[in-house]
């Protein structure tokens, strides 16, 4: 077999890495296939050209995680050992789920849900990996309207497909809708439909959690909050998952009066892998909700988040 010049190579991985070309850009400027762009990025790390590194390995509690175990029997938990500083221990928590996700990911063909959030975002920015085959990335739900934010849920999915080379639908919707009738219809709009329809597929599901306060600071949703939780006690909800709030014991508070626009709770619940990831402290109970509820099948978290979980607890 010819061996592909070392000056392409260099080139290609050149706009994919430093450029940040997508797969298509690239197929374009060098009239070649999707398919060989993603041939010639991996002969370009086994020649050499391109070389991947891990700026840092996390440590695990695994004490921690065998008591988590035994309490909350159906999440797998991750439990990262704190460093000296939150930031330190933020990055090594994105880190580890960078990685836990790549891992899980070559493992493919799949269909990826995502999300919005910092969490999120830092996670998807810290993935380092080769192209991976067959991976489309969706929205489940719709925008959290954080237009002004990389955090936002249209950026995180198309950015999370340029990461690993992979393919996106994004959902022109929001995520709240109080009228039923605009909503239903609005699933028949064909930019919605196709990406729902690809949402049903999803073998994967990446996110964060949030909380009444985070909904709050986002001023569309502050402001018709009581419109879309009609029926729900705010003091009541301990955090949010997929849109929906939920107190400390796992209960989803407006099963009756769902306003999200996206796929249904119980077709989330139904998605095999269910990644969380949460670093902060403050999500102390909403992460105990999560737990309680069952709505993961594996979570990411902090030693020191994990202690305030147990004392939560009693």
């Amino acid at each position: 077999m010819a061996r592909t010049d070392p000056n392409l190579l260099a080139q290609i991985a050149e706009d994919y890495y430093l450029n940040k070309l997508s797969f298509g850009s690239i197929s374009e400027k060098y009239g070649t296939s999707r398919y060989l762009v993603n041939k010639f990025l991996n002969e370009a790390v086994k020649e050499g050209i391109v070389k991947i590194e891990i700026a840092s390995t996390a440590n695990r509690n695994a004490q921690l995680e065998q008591i988590f175990k035994e309490k909350f029997p159906d999440t797998a938990c991750y439990i990262v050992q704190d460093d000296t500083t939150t930031t330190e221990t933020d990055e090594l928590v994105a880190n580890y789920a960078a990685n836990f996700v790549v891992k899980h990911l070559e493992n493919g063909p799949h269909v990826v849900g995502l999300s919005w959030g910092d969490t999120m975002h830092s996670m998807i920015d810290a993935i380092t990996t080769n192209p991976i085959d067959h991976i489309k990335f969706t929205q489940f739900i719709g925008e959290n309207m954080k237009y002004n934010s990389t955090a936002g849920s249209v950026r995180l999915v198309e950015q999370a497909a340029k990461k690993v080379g992979g393919e996106f639908l994004t959902m022109p919707a929001p995520l709240y809708l109080s009228d039923n009738a605009v909503r239903n219809g609005l699933y028949e709009a064909v930019s919605i439909k196709q990406a729902l329809d690809l949402a049903r597929q999803m073998d994967t599901v990446l996110t964060g959690l949030g909380t009444v306060a985070s909904l709050e600071s986002i001023s569309i949703w502050n402001q018709h909050i009581n419109r879309f939780f009609p029926d729900v006690k705010l003091g009541e909800v301990a955090g949010m998952i997929y849109g929906r709030p939920y107190d400390i014991n796992g209960q989803v508070l407006n099963q009756a009066s769902d306003k999200v626009v996206g796929l249904s709770l119980t077709k989330i619940l139904s998605t095999p892998h269910r990644i969380g990831v949460v670093r902060s402290k403050a999500k102390a109970a909403a992460t105990l909700g999560v737990l309680r509820g069952k709505f993961l099948t594996d979570l990411i978290l902090t030693e020191s988040l994990a202690y305030r979980i147990l004392n939560e607890a009693q």
